[in-house]
C-alpha cells in the first residue's frame, strides 16, 4: 500500500471506510474500487469463513484499500489466524478491562513486543522463509491493533484500557454508549454526544487513535471535526438493502 492506515492517522489524516457483512471477495472488490480507505471484514456478526476472509483481504489489498478483520472473540489463536491472512489490521470486540487489552496486544505483536506465534509459510510472509527478517520488521512497524470498547464496564475502565502499550486504536461502539446512559439507539441525543466527547478526550489523552461508527454522511463530517480519526460508515449489507428499498418505493409509487 502507498501509505498504511496507521501512518495516515498518525499523520493527522481522517480515514473513512465501511463494514463488510457479506461473505464475498467480489463485494469487497467492488467497494474497494471506489477508493474507500478501509473495509472491516466482520467475522463476529457476518457469516464469513476463514477462507472467504482471506479472499476478501486480497480483494481489498488489490485496490490499495486497507482490510481490517473484526474477529468474534479475544482468544490468542483467533487473533493469530486473522493476522495470518495478511490483513495487517484487526479489531477485537467486547474489551472491558485493562488486563484484556494487555493480552490482546501481546497476542497481536511479534517478539520482543509480544508473543504472537510465527510461521513464514502463510500469506502474511509471502509463503516463504526467505526475507523473513524484513517481513517481520514490516509487520512489527505496520500492524494496526484496534479494540472495541462497547459495554458499560469498558467505558468505566476506558482510561486504563487506552493506556495499554501495543494498542493503536480504540473504537467506540455508539449503540453501547447510548445504552450505558439509558438512551438505547438514540445516537444523535445530546447526552450521547457528550459521552462520546468525554470518551474521546480520555483516549486522545493517552495518545491513541479513536474510531467510531456513523450511519449518516453528515455524522461522518461531524465526528471528524470532533477529532475521530477512523470513521466506519454503515455496512455493505445496508447499502445494498437501502438502494433496492428506495428503488422499489420509487417504481411502486410511480405505478410502473
Amino acid at each position: 500500500m502507498k501509505q498504511n492506515l496507521k501512518t495516515k492517522m498518525q499523520d493527522g489524516q481522517h480515514v473513512f471506510g465501511t463494514w463488510s457483512m457479506l461473505p464475498s471477495g467480489t463485494v469487497v472488490d467492488v467497494i474497494a474500487r471506489s477508493g474507500i480507505d478501509f473495509i472491516v471484514i466482520d467475522l463476529e456478526h457476518g457469516l464469513i469463513s476463514w477462507e472467504t476472509a482471506e479472499e476478501m483481504v486480497r480483494a481489498a489489498l488489490l485496490h490499495d484499500c486497507q482490510p481490517i478483520i473484526r474477529v468474534g472473540d479475544k482468544h490468542e489463536n483467533t487473533i493469530l489466524r486473522a493476522l495470518e491472512t495478511n490483513c495487517r489490521a484487526i479489531l477485537i470486540p467486547h474489551v472491558s478491562t485493562e488486563s484484556e487489552a494487555i493480552k490482546i496486544a501481546q497476542a497481536a505483536r511479534y517478539s520482543p513486543l509480544g508473543d504472537r506465534g510465527l510461521s513464514p509459510y502463510t500469506s502474511c510472509h509471502n509463503f516463504h522463509h526467505e526475507g523473513l527478517h524484513q517481513s517481520l520488521a514490516y509487520h512489527v512497524e505496520n500492524t494496526l491493533v484496534g479494540i472495541l470498547v462497547e459495554g458499560e464496564e469498558g467505558i468505566q475502565n476506558l482510561h486504563d484500557i487506552s493506556a495499554v502499550p501495543g494498542i493503536d486504536l480504540i473504537y467506540l461502539g455508539l449503540y453501547d454508549i447510548s445504552q450505558s446512559i439509558g438512551l438505547s439507539g438514540q445516537l444523535e441525543h445530546p447526552r450521547v454526544r457528550e459521552k462520546m466527547i468525554e470518551c474521546l478526550k480520555i483516549i486522545k489523552g493517552n495518545q491513541k487513535l479513536v474510531g467510531t461508527f456513523a450511519r449518516e454522511v453528515g455524522a461522518c463530517r461531524e465526528f471528524s471535526q470532533m477529532g475521530f480519526s477512523f470513521i466506519a460508515y454503515v455496512a455493505d449489507s445496508f447499502a445494498l438493502a437501502d438502494f433496492y428499498r428506495k428503488f422499489n418505493a420509487i417504481v411502486k409509487n410511480d405505478g410502473l
